[in-house]
């Protein structure tokens, strides 16, 4: 059960399965140094920093869809259907 958790709250992180394993094996390593695990955790945090302004972006590319939208009408006229059918989307 508290290997689970321990999955859960490394996802909800962010952290990619791989990067988990890792966690896991570093885990059962409690009598080493925790300098690694400190590294991959700053990293980590690297990488959550960098994709802020692109996820940025991705939120207000999708409000702006959403906003298009009139909620109704045919899949053909939706302002979000044509954006991610455009070859240059």
């Amino acid at each position: 059960m508290r290997r689970l958790q321990f999955v859960g709250r490394a996802k909800a992180f962010w952290f990619t399965l791989p990067e988990i394993r890792e966690l896991l094996a570093l885990s059962h390593q409690a009598e080493e140094d925790m300098a690694t695990l400190k590294a991959t955790d700053l990293q980590k945090l690297a990488d959550v920093d960098a994709r802020i302004p692109e996820l940025s972006r991705i939120r207000q590319g999708l409000r702006a869809l959403v906003n298009a939208c009139p909620g109704h009408g045919t899949m053909t006229s939706c302002p979000i259907f044509n954006a991610l059918i455009e070859e240059s989307a």
